[in-house]
């Protein structure tokens, strides 16, 4: 396999030609985010910037907390205008805090947690591509490779300085498939998905709020019909 250059991309891509098979058509579903074939999914939630939890702020403005929640439905009481109200938190990328909870639940869950992969979205401001041309190309979305381990889910993303606000890996697994880690530019959350006992792991770790996913689930912006349903 062809090394990674000065960027870190790697020119041989072949790692991730497994994906494109086992997505959902673009834009359906959870399956259309994280791969399919897996015993089971949870959804991560991504802290709002105040450190707090999605399920707090649903309960204190009379909201549903569930595993299809949507921001802009729990950030107002029902019948609020809920637009512009939604708290900051991070869209596209998994904050380090939880990236690390995820290393210390899933390298024991893999026999090869020294050779993992790491895709990033070809699409960011400022990265640095090198003279890397070569990209998994899944429906909707382009990604640069890299590898390394699994602890390189917390490292910069090659970049030039004004890329400092930071960015995670959009997909990460190891080289024996056992797990994998989803993060769709567009969403502030995360998916994993894996054997029933690593997800079980990951759904009882306090240091993260994560409900359980099912690959039909709507995550667009529309799919919370639970809060949607207590509006007038």
């Amino acid at each position: 396999m062809a090394g990674p250059r000065q960027s870190g991309w790697l020119h041989d891509v072949s790692a991730g030609d497994w994906i494109a098979s086992r997505l959902h058509p673009f834009g359906q579903d959870t399956g259309s985010i994280v791969p399919t074939g897996f015993e089971a999914y949870a959804r991560v939630f991504h802290p709002l910037e105040s450190g707090g939890r999605w399920s707090d702020l649903a309960r204190q403005n009379g909201r549903i907390a569930h595993s299809q929640m949507q921001l802009h439905r729990i950030s107002a009481p029902p019948g609020t205008p809920t637009e512009g109200r939604e708290p900051n938190v991070s869209w596209g990328a998994l904050p380090i805090p939880e990236r690390k909870t995820l290393i210390d639940l899933l390298t024991p869950e893999t026999t090869t947690p020294d050779r993992c992969w790491f895709a990033v979205w070809e699409g960011f401001g400022g990265l640095d591509r090198g003279d890397v041309a070569e990209r998994i190309r899944l429906p909707g979305r382009s990604y640069l490779l890299t590898t390394g381990p699994v602890e390189k889910a917390l490292d910069r993303v090659p970049a030039v300085d004004a890329f400092d606000w930071g960015v995670s890996p959009n997909l990460w697994w190891p080289d024996d498939r056992a797990w994998v880690v989803a993060t769709e530019i567009d969403f502030a959350w995360t998916y994993v998905g894996g054997t029933r006992t690593t997800i079980d792991a990951v759904l009882a770790d306090r240091r993260l709020e994560a409900l359980e996913a099912l690959l039909g689930d709507d995550p667009t912006y529309g799919g919370d019909t639970m809060n949607a349903a207590l509006d007038p």
